[in-house]
């Protein structure tokens, strides 16, 4: 009788790998990166708030050559600035850079989508970018974008929002500012100045202030109260505007840093330019003779930089005319 209830072998086996089958239909269940579901039209929206991108105080770009901070110095944001770069060098944004970013920005097409959670993060490289830009809008809201790797297979990349839970697999976009650099970031000016901006200006010698100007309801003063002409201000600060670099100075070694430490340590003049976008502070000294390692200056070649000196424009002597610029000359 207990023969008849003596599973066989076969039955045993059948037992075990349905088991087996169930445990590892659980563990898909359980475990498996599931695709958000969501319309259909949403997978091929654009996510990147460009509404909200329309008028900016700041951008921080970051990509294989470092990163580079500007500032918008349009009193309301608008795209076209002028901006400043503030890090790693003191130099004029191109005109354009903005707006094709935020253009460029615009047009992205969405392929697929998949769910923000780490191992995801990892496959498309967005724990080690190849790009980030941080905006700053004019209402001090911030929106990061992360580009991940590019897909050789398919032509594809990834995207992630710091204001999304997705991870967008994109087109990739027409700007390749991954590989951005200085060169195609900047002008050789090296000032982005705005007059309905600025609030006030001084320069500094090597005795001490040389030039205050001082905006009060419209109108421009000196330091010592005496109202300016608006033309003369205005063309000033155009002058001061076209200070142009030769040369950038940027990932020195230890020694050349050192140099230009002690060169700007004796400096011949002093610039703060307050405006609306806060306090910008810089030095301008003479570089007495080659840089350690460099074949670079010529003479009466003068350095820019901001106080904390890390990193250095290169001017010619002539180029700094306007920084002699009396009250008398502006009355």
């Amino acid at each position: 009788m207990k023969s008849l209830f003596r599973p066989s072998l076969s039955t045993v086996l059948v037992v075990f790998f349905f088991l087996i089958l169930l445990f590892l239909g659980l563990f898909a269940e359980v475990f498996e990166s599931q695709t958000p579901e969501v319309d259909i039209a949403q997978i091929y929206a654009n996510p990147v708030p460009i509404n909200e991108l329309q008028k900016l105080k700041g951008l921080k770009l970051t990509n294989k050559h470092g990163t580079f901070v500007f500032e918008n110095t349009h009193p309301e944001g608008v795209l076209s600035g002028p901006w400043q770069m503030l890090e790693p060098q003191a130099l004029k944004l191109k005109s354009d850079v903005v707006n094709k970013i935020v253009d460029a920005l615009n047009v992205i097409r969405v392929r697929n989508f998949h769910r923000l959670e780490p191992i995801n993060i990892t496959s498309f490289s967005l724990d080690n970018p190849t790009l980030t830009l941080m905006f700053t809008n004019a209402r001090n809201k911030n929106f990061e974008i992360k580009m991940g790797l590019i897909n050789p297979i398919d032509n594809s990349a990834y995207l992630s929002l710091s204001s999304q839970d997705q991870i967008y697999q994109i087109d990739p976009i027409e700007m390749a500012l991954e590989s951005y650099d200085l060169a195609q970031l900047v002008e050789s000016k090296v000032l982005a100045l705005n007059m309905d901006s600025m609030q006030s200006l001084e320069i500094y010698g090597e005795e001490g202030l040389k030039l205050k100007l001082l905006r009060k309801e419209n109108q421009w003063f000196d330091q010592n109260g005496v109202q300016l002409s608006d033309i003369k201000v205005s063309r000033f600060f155009s002058e001061l505007e076209d200070i142009k670099s030769f040369s950038i100075l940027d990932k020195l070694n230890a020694d050349q840093q050192i140099f230009m430490e002690k060169a700007m340590a004796r400096s011949l003049y002093g610039l703060k330019i307050i405006s609306g976008q806060g306090v910008r502070s810089y030095v301008i000294s003479k570089v007495p003779g080659q840089i350690p390692g460099m074949n670079v200056i010529k003479a009466d070649t003068h350095a820019l930089s901001s106080e904390e000196k890390q990193s250095f424009v290169l001017i010619d002597k002539n180029e700094l005319k306007i920084l002699g610029t009396r009250p008398a000359d502006l009355k």
